[in-house]
This record gives C-alpha cells, structure tokens and sequence, in this order.
C-alpha cells in the first residue's frame, strides 16, 4: 500500500469505528423500547436511568475519545474498557431490580454487549478473553449477591461463561485466520514487486516507483539522475564457475548497493540478468561523480576473482549514467535508455568504469 494512502485508511477506520459505536447506542435506545414493556412501571425510572445516564454516555464518551491523537494506540483498552463497563452496569441493574424489586433482570445483554464490542468495535482475542474472564467473575458474584434466576442460576452462570468462552474463541480463530490471510497477502506483495534473487524492486516495480520520483522532481523542480550498471563479462564467469557463483556475484551487486544508496527516495532494483538500474532525486553532477567512484571502488575491495578471458582478473561493473535539471523535458524511459547508451560506452572503453551521458 502506498504510503500516502494510509492516513486515508486510518481515516476511514476510524470514521467506521464511530459509525459502529453511533448504531451501538442505537441499538440500547432501542431495547428500551421493548423493555418498557416488560419492566412493571415503577422500574421504568431505574431502568431509564442506567440506559440513557450511564450505558448511551458511557458509549458516546468512546466516541469523543475516538478524536484523542493516541486513540489508535490505545484502542483495544478503551472498547475493552468499554465492553466492561456497559457490562457492569448491566450487573447493578440486575443488583437493584433484585434487591428493591424482587425482579429477575434478564441478563442476555451481558452476551450481545460480548458479541458486539468483540467483532462489530474488533477488539482483539486477548482482550476479548480478558473481558470475558472479569465478566464471568463479575456475573458469579452478582448471582451470589443477588440469585434472580433462582434454581437456574447454576444453567444460567454457564451459560454466560460459555457464550463469553465462545466469542472469545470464535475472536481467536478469526484473527488466526486474518493473520494468515495478511501473511500470504505480504508474501504475494513481495513476490509482485520484489526479485527474490536480491530482494531488490523488480523491473515492474522499479519502472512504477520511478515515474512516482519523476513525478515528484517534476513538482519540485529537482533533479534526476538515472545509473544502469551491468556486471562485466558475466557470462564468461557463469560459464566457468557455473550459475550458483554467478548468483552470489548478483547478490553480491546487491549488496553493494544497498550499502551505498539509502536514503528513503532512492530507488534501486534488478532490471534484467546482471543489469541493474538506480533512480535517484537531487543530485548534482560532483554527487553523481562521487557515487560512480564508489561503486567502482567497492567491487574492487570484493576481490572476487574473475574467470579466465574476461578483460579484469577481478569481478568488476561498468556504469551508464545520466542526470537531467529539467526533468519536465524527458520520461523515464528515456533516461534509462540514456543510461543504457552511456554503459555500452563504458564498456566499449574498456570496463570497470562508468560513463555519464550529458543531456
């Protein structure tokens, strides 16, 4: 995913994530509804009383914090907090419908607030299982304090236990299975843009990410500066030492380049066989001079010995490069294309050095 793309993403998470709480609030007021008509009328205060001061505003003070800039951070304790407390207000509702009106509270809330805060709000399976686990507790001390349900109150404890156990598991094996799903999704990403060889961009996503940095030297009026390198007489050194060694020389080319082109905007990758091509924003002519040189002179400190016939007796590269001021004026491809006609210079002068082409 682009990196630009995900404040929006956040963004909508989050606006969901209230959506999500707005239609839990929602769904109480509209409980009461039906409670009404269950609840004799001198319980109608109490109840309305927990509803709309206690369960809706504890809801909708989720909803404030959900604009707190450290709320993603902190996001699977406040709906875990929240699961609780809704619950436990659920449990002194059960308490005094008991104790003053001698009324059995039906309890079932205590599952859909489980059911809801786990997979509508997403909290994960261990705080989900913690929830659980303090509500369980919670719901046996309350059937101590105050048995409602009378000779079903053993059923009715397991049942509560096992429908929190349930959604908790249920929570685990879904988070198992998106874990699985995003591992596989960061494996076929990596597959499509990277080249496993180096696990350097292939020559697709060199190719996109490079008209992104034409994009930006555009908008900015920065330079760019392109450098195709191709690893000399190659196939004279696959020959004799066979293709795992010319492997390990690609690596090794890799490797190199990694070391020296690090800053987040550079953009390097395989572009075919031992071809490799740099994109690079920002640069001036000395900067490139410098970086040629470099590349040079750390083949040389490789010291990999190079097969019988080839023109070095060590492993070397030759360097095309080119670099445009005015990069309005050119596409990437024809600065690769460039960069191509310079390497091929340097190769006709003899290998092991690099060529800039002047545009």
């Amino acid at each position: 995913m682009p990196i630009s793309s995900l404040p929006i993403t956040k963004a909508k998470d989050l606006i969901r994530l209230r959506v999500a709480l707005v239609i839990g609030a929602l769904i109480v007021a509209s409980f009461m509804v039906a409670d009404f008509l269950l609840l004799p009328s001198t319980m109608h205060s109490l109840y309305t009383y927990d509803r709309l001061f206690i369960q809706i505003p504890i809801i909708f003070a989720v909803v404030l914090l959900s604009f707190w800039r450290r709320f993603e951070y902190y996001r699977a304790y406040i709906f875990t907090a929240l699961l609780v407390l809704l619950t436990y207000s659920n449990y002194w509702l059960i308490l005094v419908c008991w104790q003053e009106f001698q009324f059995a509270f039906p309890y079932e809330g205590t599952i859909l607030y489980a059911f809801y805060c786990v997979f509508a709000l997403g909290i994960p399976f261990r705080f989900a299982i913690t929830s659980a686990v303090i509500n369980i507790a919670g719901f046996i001390v309350l059937m101590w304090l105050a048995p409602a349900y009378g000779d079903r109150m053993p059923i009715s404890i397991g049942f509560v236990a096992a429908s929190l156990f349930t959604c908790s598991y249920a929570k685990y094996r879904l988070d198992s299975s998106l874990s699985l799903l995003k591992k596989t999704n960061d494996r076929l990403t990596k597959l499509s843009k990277f080249d496993p060889l180096t696990e350097l961009l292939n020559r697709r996503a060199l190719r996109n990410q490079s008209e992104s940095l034409l994009a930006y030297a555009r908008r900015h009026n920065v330079s760019l500066a392109v450098l195709m390198l191709d690893l000399d007489d190659f196939k004279k050194y696959n020959d004799k030492f066979g293709h795992q060694q010319g492997d390990e020389v690609i690596r090794q080319q890799a490797s190199i380049l990694k070391n020296i082109f690090k800053r987040e905007t550079d953009i390097v990758g395989r572009y075919g066989g031992e071809e490799f091509v740099v994109v690079l924003s920002d640069v001036d002519d000395k900067k490139l001079v410098q970086i040629c040189e470099n590349l040079l002179k750390d083949w040389k400190e490789e010291n990999v010995p190079h097969a019988p016939g080839a023109v070095n007796a060590f492993m070397s590269c030759s360097i095309g490069a080119v670099m445009t001021k005015k990069p309005n004026d050119i596409t990437i491809d024809g600065l690769i294309d460039i960069a191509d006609k310079a390497l091929y210079t340097a190769k006709d002068k003899g290998k092991a050095r690099f060529e800039i082409a002047q545009m």
